[in-house]
């Protein structure tokens, strides 16, 4: 199971560089762990930097591997051993169980509701239509005069 326990980036970096590089300087090396660090930061979490991920990219490299070759090899890697998100179950909700009292107050009223539908009695309106208000012929002719209109003249 030590397989899985996540190492540091750096502390990857290193030892991957132990098993593919033949000869490198310590000036070298450091400059490859500090240059490559942050950028794989950047585009991995720490569960991915583990002795299988290692395993994986270092085999697939025959010399100290590019940061190109590094994020390729190492993505490939993770999207097929990454920890998938987990799926939770949310149980259905379960419909509100009605009483006896409740369905039958439910079946009054709508027998209620149908029965005042159907039936031919319509409510009296209450509400009788304004009676038509009409002018004198005098208010008409006043009103005529005010605009400055020409009023009809009566025919005979």
């Amino acid at each position: 199971m030590a397989e899985q326990i996540p190492l540091t980036i750096r502390r990857w970096l290193v030892q991957l560089g132990k098993l593919t590089a033949t000869s490198i300087s310590s000036d070298e090396a450091a400059d490859f762990v500090d240059t490559n660090e942050p950028m794989l930061a950047i585009h991995f979490p720490p569960a991915a930097f583990t002795l299988l991920s290692l395993e994986h990219v270092a085999a697939q490299c025959k010399f100290l591997p590019t940061y190109g070759e590094i994020t390729e090899r190492l993505g490939e890697w993770w999207r097929h051993q990454r920890p998938q998100p987990a799926i939770t179950y949310e149980p259905p909700k379960v419909a509100k169980i009605h009483t006896a009292e409740e369905r039958a107050h439910a079946s009054w009223a709508a027998s209620q509701a149908i029965s005042a539908i159907r039936s031919t009695a319509q409510p009296v309106e209450e509400r009788r239509p304004p009676k038509p208000r009409y002018l004198t012929h005098d208010q008409l002719v006043r009103a005529y005069r005010a605009a400055g209109v020409d009023y009809p003249k009566r025919s005979a």
